[in-house]
């Protein structure tokens, strides 16, 4: 077995922070460098389904630390644009299946609590990875202080806009999707939801969901055609945009302080060559990033930071663990690209007449077609 001492890793977001906790755990040195210089605080959140959720307790990140960021959810109901549930999925019984509940989570808590399982000084911040590269048997990370970071394996985890993307597949071009959207956690009371409940908006045109997180807060989410996007910039024209979507929505975008919602542009990259190149290599939305319509962006990070994990600690060299990595992901990761493109437009259709097929159909759907559909969902392997 080639002996792996250091990773030094770009990026401290889902991917990059499951990474270094997994090699933290298997005895391998991490360092992490994140551009921004104080820890994320994005007052948003996503869902971890239950194969995500596995994953992160082999790497010590368990159900205790699972409920201190977020709340499990029993129930995902589709909602049309009048409040009408045209689906309920049984999240909790399939998840629960598999081995684990699947949680709704505060984006900053995780990172948060992620961090602090790994030894202080794993995170530097305030350190944008600038260029990467191989030479001989080492790796070395370049940051924009100049400085020059060598270890035995550098993972590119910065996201859609990667610095280190460029230096094993050149220039990438966005894919736009045609979208925008904002998202906030506010403070609501407990009864006004149901409870441990996902609710997901599919209207006409732009989509909306809403969510515990904890007892009394929720995350919210609204997304819409870019070509309304001067209309709903304050929360005043967000609240006009979304009069008619249901008490819910108008409540948790009233309950909302406006400089708390953060605003989004969506966009996804097309398959590139490869996801590495000598002892350089790619992780997470760095590799593959993906819409949010697909729900599964943070999910497809932390299982790729599992993989590269046993791929490294099971007896290979580390040229043929970034192939059996890249081997055991890409395909996968690539079609869940392209169902968030085929998403984006099911749930967001802008003809009435089509939008009230799409409910008809699901409306109608047999029960064992419902639990099939989550249990791809909370699996991994729709």
């Amino acid at each position: 077995m080639e002996k792996i001492d250091h990773v030094a890793i770009a990026g401290a977001g889902v991917g990059g922070l499951a990474l270094a906790l997994g090699l933290y755990r298997a005895g391998i040195r991490v360092s992490v460098f994140e551009k921004y210089s104080t820890p994320q605080k994005h007052n948003t959140g996503f869902t971890l389904w239950s194969y995500s959720v596995r994953r992160l307790a082999d790497f010590g990140f368990g159900p205790d630390q699972m409920e201190e960021v977020g709340a499990s959810i029993e129930y995902t109901e589709i909602r049309n644009q009048s409040g009408r549930i045209i689906s309920k999925m049984p999240v909790g019984e399939v998840s629960r299946s598999l081995g684990s509940e699947s949680y709704e989570v505060r984006r900053a808590d995780l990172l948060q609590k992620i961090e602090d399982q790994l030894p202080e000084g794993t995170v530097r911040r305030g350190l944008a990875c600038t260029h990467a590269e191989t030479e001989n048997d080492r790796a070395f990370l370049e940051l924009e202080n100049a400085e020059r970071i060598e270890a035995d394996l550098v993972i590119g985890a910065d996201g859609i806009h990667s610095a280190l993307r460029e230096v094993i597949a050149g220039p990438t071009p966005l894919h736009e999707s045609g979208y925008l959207g904002c998202s906030a956690l506010c403070e609501i009371p407990e009864t006004a939801l149901p409870k441990n409940t996902h609710i997901d908006i599919w209207g006409r045109g732009g989509k909306a969901g809403i969510s515990e997180v904890s007892p009394g807060l929720a995350r919210w989410y609204l997304t819409w055609k870019a070509k309304k996007d001067a209309e709903r910039q304050t929360k005043t024209q967000l609240l006009a945009a979304y009069a008619d979507w249901g008490d819910l929505i108008t409540r948790a975008i009233e309950a909302t302080v406006e400089a708390d919602i953060v605003h989004h542009t969506y966009a996804d990259i097309s398959a590139i060559p490869t996801w590495h190149r000598g002892r350089v290599a790619l992780l997470g939305d760095a590799a593959h990033a993906t819409t949010p319509f697909a729900a599964m962006g943070a999910n497809m990070a932390i299982e790729d930071a599992s993989v590269l994990v046993e791929a490294l600690t099971e007896n290979h060299r580390v040229g043929d663990a970034l192939a059996i990595f890249e081997d055991s992901r890409k395909k996968r990761t690539e079609d869940v690209v392209v169902k968030g493109r085929r998403m984006s437009r099911l749930t967001q259709l802008h003809s009435p007449f089509a939008a009230w097929l799409r409910d008809q159909a699901f409306l109608h759907m047999p029960a064992e077609d419902t639990e099939r559909v989550t249990r791809e969902m909370a699996s991994g392997e729709g």
